[in-house]
């Protein structure tokens, strides 16, 4: 249930974002920005999210999800016809928006989603690190001496 709730969350947040960003600013249609969020928040919440943030740490998540989001959101604005601005710069702002409200998710993420999904995992492993050595008592072999008399 509290992936579903993330995942809402972000999806909406997301929405909100893209919509003042992309439909505001730069005059895309409200379907089109409805369609690309949902693949965004999707493609990124399952890679970005699940994959990549446990994983690793917030800050390469975040530009994970930051390079995705360039990524996606410039083939996006390639693709749509009509338009008097660079797709480039728009899905660039657009993605740095992303990027920042993505800094924001993953600690909501590790405290209140990831933390209990992998707390039996990290309980059921035994934190201390238990080395064997092998000992002897010989440090060097023993070599015949040829020199002695």
């Amino acid at each position: 249930m509290k992936h579903i709730i993330a995942l809402a969350s972000k999806i909406t947040l997301t929405l909100s974002l893209l919509y003042v960003i992309l439909d505001r600013i730069y005059h895309v249609s409200f379907l089109s920005v409805l369609f690309i969020t949902f693949v965004l928040g999707l493609i990124s919440y399952f890679t970005g999210d699940m994959l990549i943030l446990p994983r690793t740490s917030n800050f390469i998540a975040t530009a994970a999800d930051f390079g995705l989001s360039l990524i996606i959101l410039w083939v996006f604005l390639i693709n749509r016809t009509g338009g008097d601005f660079s797709p480039f710069f728009a899905a660039l702002i657009a993605s740095l928006g992303v990027g920042v409200f993505e800094y924001f998710f993953h600690r909501y993420l590790l405290v209140n989603v990831l933390n209990e999904d992998y707390r039996d995992q990290l309980a059921s492993r035994d934190s201390r690190l238990q080395y064997q050595t092998e000992v002897s008592d010989e440090l060097s072999p023993d070599l015949p001496n040829k020199h002695k008399e």
